[in-house]
């Protein structure tokens, strides 16, 4: 699977919040990474993160670029450890603080799409097809953070930071919403790597929970990356006991009942100075 993190269009977006980027080369010499850089403060000072590599980095060429671009904190949250020793060797450890999701689930596309209905809960089933002439479709920045800002309880992305988002993976990202009659009931932020579909944010008015909206439209767009010869979806984070957020259990039993993978990830890799 290629992480979104890990793609140009990820490059773009963060750019857009003042992070550099950098590749640097894996521990084994045939792949490289990218590395993203930003400077703290006011102070010639920066932090770094390297997120979702499937490789160990070089940490001899990790090391050479901290100390030209003066990073004081490292984070590392990789796909897969290779080498753990070659982490404890060059002073980074676990912390129970990440910024990525430890765990998620995953659905197989590679499946036919009669499997992947069968592998739906029963109640997701049923929430579907309750909601067949629910209508699902693509919008844009201004109406989805609209919809979106009168459900929040919390920070949301304003409509510019979306509208950069679009432009920076260059089609490879869409906002979707659910409709019934003139009434938007969910919206969600899907983007696509390589071989896989993102599902990145969402929300779901009380409409929504009280219809069942959001089942529709995750079903549809699971649909949408099969047809399009995706193999992965990749629900991009749930309830894990490393860290355990209590509010996240809700939405994890929400992506649960889609059938995926539990996925767990090693965690965040930290190293100051």
């Amino acid at each position: 699977m290629e992480d979104i993190r890990q793609t140009v269009g990820w490059k773009n977006h963060l750019a857009h919040k003042g992070w550099k980027t950098v590749r640097i080369k894996t521990a084994d010499g045939k792949h490289s990474v990218q590395v993203f850089i930003l400077r703290v403060g006011w102070w010639p000072l920066t932090m770094l993160k390297l997120q979702r590599s499937n490789y160990d980095p070089d940490f001899k060429e990790l090391k050479r670029i901290k100390r030209k671009y003066r990073v004081v904190s490292t984070a590392i949250e990789p796909v897969r450890v290779q080498n753990p020793a070659a982490y404890k060797k060059a002073g980074y450890h676990l912390t129970r603080f990440p910024f990525l999701a430890m765990s998620t689930y995953i659905d197989d596309l590679r499946k036919s799409e009669k499997e992947l209905w069968t592998g739906l809960s029963e109640n997701a089933r049923r929430l579907v097809n309750k909601n067949k002439k629910t209508v699902i479709e693509g919008t844009d920045p201004e109406t989805f953070c609209r919809e979106w800002q009168k459900c929040a309880k919390i920070w949301i992305m304003p409509p510019k930071e979306v509208e950069e988002l679009l432009e920076g993976f260059g089609g490879k990202a869409r906002l979707v919403v659910s409709r019934v009659g003139k009434e938007y009931h969910s919206g969600l932020i899907i983007i696509y790597s390589k071989d896989t579909a993102n599902y990145l944010q969402t929300w779901t008015n009380e409409a929504g929970r009280k219809s069942g909206a959001h089942y529709k439209l995750v079903w549809e767009e699971l649909r949408r990356a099969k047809k399009a010869g995706l193999k992965y979806f990749d629900f991009e984070g749930v309830y894990d006991e490393r860290w355990p957020q209590k509010k996240w259990k809700g939405f994890t039993e929400f992506k649960r009942r889609f059938g995926g993978k539990l996925v767990h990830y090693p965690g965040s890799y930290f190293k100051t100075l």
